[in-house]
């Protein structure tokens, strides 16, 4: 894992001391080594974290005859057969998986070497004989890519220029002006994400998963997308006996050791995040069997919460069953608070829970015990559909009564997630994306909850701008959902924008990347191994949600060697750190008030501080559900002040939207 920058001219030669001033914002992506390479037109620039081919691994790689130079940011899998298949064209030049990507751009093109990788990565390429970069993000968005385009007109000798970063932090060190993206941030406060293009920094776009940034001197910058997300259209498969279950459930088995076993190749010692989930003990179940030494897991653990938040007692259980080794992170609503500005200058990105923190303190545990490689269970619900709100979606199949009855049922046993991905209140409006999609996802609805309560504590200005936008229509807009998810299953639908918007921008971003690297440590995630992804999306639906209630049903009977009964009995339980608005003590509540309604705060111009001021006094009195329901709004106003200080101390100055 490590950081890369890219500065492009056209005409005049690249700003080396801005090159080495961004590099030095991504000291922490990669402490182990820094290298960079230029020509009279183009500077690379990249930060390695060693973890392939230590000793020999340096970047940027050169061709052999020097035409063809590249950096690149994560991990290309089953590297060692492909770099045997072309050696015989190519001599490599390091022990690194990273230098596949020269001889497969040789030998394929840049759109047709893509299918043949395989991993969490991003890049810059750059063809000297062509004049021809080429910036790649792998197809989830497991690892960030942001750009930056220099304007074309006017006098300056940098026309048409490119940056291209890992973080949006080595752009601005560049001279590109920290300011907050107006249209990204009304989005995020109606309904918490930024575009999937576009980040909180005016300018700096981020490059979508499974797209490519093409530029040459003679036409400029094009953005291609050379992978995508596909689910069947047409009636969902009936299986109708458990023998004929068996064949999916072995091929799901099969695919997930495989992607597990690559991604415990590496130099470097390797753990795991473990919570007392499925997705994770999974995982840490497989890597035990596939390995000889004990697995170390890392937990976070919330002494101060009840068994709703804290989930120790099945992680403990799961360590106990793999002979692993358990290191406990104990987070109390202290350290949230007091971590949470690191957290949001190290991911670049706005939270609705206090889990921003307890990630960023996991991968700094990670690190202090002398391990740089962990891996994940994020993405198997977006991948096996084990989301609470997605069995919400599916029961909107079921007659009235039986509907009703299921939809009690999971609102009463999924306290932890109401109002972040079940709706609790009112919600904006929402018929523009439901007309175009047939139904509204029950995530997007929770999402547009927050927003209706969010709006209540807007200024007049603020409100007035965020309401000439629909950004459920325009995001919709964006996906061509009319054509891309025409006949598809409406779980799929569902599973599709929690892909391009919750995962890519949330989860993978600003609490995977942002958190891990900002310690120091490669995440690496078994269930978006895109084959395994591919699999399961052409699954059953049945497969997937079972009776309509068992979530993740497939990978349940796959991973059942690997994982205790209690682990797979239970219901999902997504990670979600104590509320700060439920279990806040006299301090926390006093620092939230001060923050929320600073001086700092309002010269934003964003939020009313009449309104602000009798939510936070209404906090306390509040019924458990409420407090719950209203923690996404109040974590999303802390990180956006946090946001605004970073950029402050950026610019110099205040800022205003």
């Amino acid at each position: 894992m490590c950081g890369i920058v890219g500065i492009i001219h056209r005409e005049a030669s690249p700003d080396l001391h801005s090159l080495a001033s961004a590099l030095d914002t991504l000291v922490l992506r990669g402490p182990d080594d820094c290298g960079l390479w230029h020509d009279e037109h183009v500077a690379l620039g990249h930060r390695r974290l060693s973890i392939v081919g230590v000793a020999c691994g340096h970047q940027p790689i050169c061709s052999p005859d020097g035409m063809i130079v590249t950096v690149v940011n994560g991990e290309f899998y089953d590297y060692k057969r492909l770099r045997q298949e072309l050696s015989d064209a190519y001599c490599f030049q390091t022990d690194s998986d990273s230098e596949l990507l020269i001889p497969l751009y040789l030998k394929y093109g840049y759109m047709e070497m893509m299918k043949h990788l395989r991993g969490e990565f991003s890049f810059i390429l750059y063809d000297k004989r062509r004049r021809l970069v080429v910036a790649g993000r792998d197809r989830f968005g497991i690892k960030p890519l942001c750009w930056y385009a220099e304007p074309t007109p006017g006098p300056s000798p940098r026309e048409g220029g490119l940056i291209l970063a890992s973080k949006a932090k080595a752009i601005h060190a560049c001279g590109v002006q920290a300011e907050w993206d107006e249209y990204s941030l009304m989005q995020a406060l109606s309904i918490q994400y930024q575009p999937t293009n576009r980040t909180f920094f005016k300018g700096v776009r981020q490059l979508e998963p499974g797209h490519l940034l093409v530029w040459q001197a003679e036409s400029g910058v094009k953005d291609i997308e050379y992978w995508d997300m596909r689910y069947p259209v047409g009636d969902d498969l009936k299986l109708d006996t458990t023998s004929q279950e068996r064949p999916y459930i072995e091929e799901c088995h099969d695919l997930l050791l495989e992607s597990v076993r690559l991604r415990l190749q590496s130099d470097v010692p390797v753990c795991c995040h473990l919570s007392g989930g499925l997705d994770s003990s999974s995982v840490a179940g497989i890597m035990s069997h596939l390995t000889d030494e004990p697995v170390h897991c890392f937990s976070i653990v919330f002494p101060q919460a009840d068994a709703e938040y804290d989930e120790d007692e099945y992680a403990t259980e799961t360590v106990e069953r793999c002979g692993a080794v358990m290191h406990r992170v104990a987070v109390s609503q202290h350290d949230i608070l007091q971590h949470l500005p690191a957290a949001v200058y190290h991911s670049e990105g706005l939270a609705v829970n206090g889990h921003l923190s307890c990630k960023y303190l996991l991968n700094k545990a990670i690190n202090a015990a002398g391990f740089k490689v962990a891996l994940t269970g994020e993405g198997a619900d977006e991948c096996l559909a084990g989301y609470p709100h997605l069995r919400k979606d599916l029961f909107a199949l079921l007659p009235p009564k039986e509907r009703e009855e299921l939809t009690t049922r999971l609102y009463s046993t999924n306290l932890a997630i109401a109002g972040t991905e079940i709706a609790v209140g009112d919600t904006l409006d929402c018929r523009g994306l439901t007309e175009r999609l047939g139904f509204l996802p029950s995530f997007l609805a929770a999402k547009a909850s927050i927003g209706h309560k969010m709006y209540r504590l807007l200024s007049s200005d603020m409100l007035e701008r965020c309401s000439s936008h629909d950004f459920l229509s325009a995001m919709a807009a964006h996906h061509h959902v009319d054509v891309r998810l025409r006949g598809v299953h409406p779980v799929n639908k569902s599973l599709y924008l929690w892909n391009k918007h919750a995962l890519c921008n949330y989860i993978l971003g600003t609490l995977g990347d942002g958190c891990e690297m900002s310690a120091s440590v490669e995440g690496r995630l078994p269930f978006l191994d895109h084959r395994l992804f591919e699999y399961a999306a052409r699954l059953p639906m049945q497969l997937k949600i079972k009776d309509y209630v068992n979530e993740k049903y497939i990978l349940k009977e796959a991973a059942r060697p690997y994982i205790t009964n209690r682990v797979y009995q239970r219901q999902k339980h997504p990670f979600q750190s104590p509320p700060l608005t439920r279990y806040f003590t006299r301090a926390e509540y006093s620092q939230i008030y001060d923050e929320l309604t600073s001086c700092d705060m309002m010269r934003m111009g964003v939020f009313n501080k009449d309104a602000v001021v009798a939510l936070l006094t209404s906090l306390p009195t509040m019924s458990q559900l409420e407090q719950t329901a209203y923690e996404p709004v109040v974590m999303l106003m802390l990180t956006i002040y946090y946001m605004n200080q970073m950029l402050k101390g950026n610019t110099g100055g205040g800022l205003t939207p």
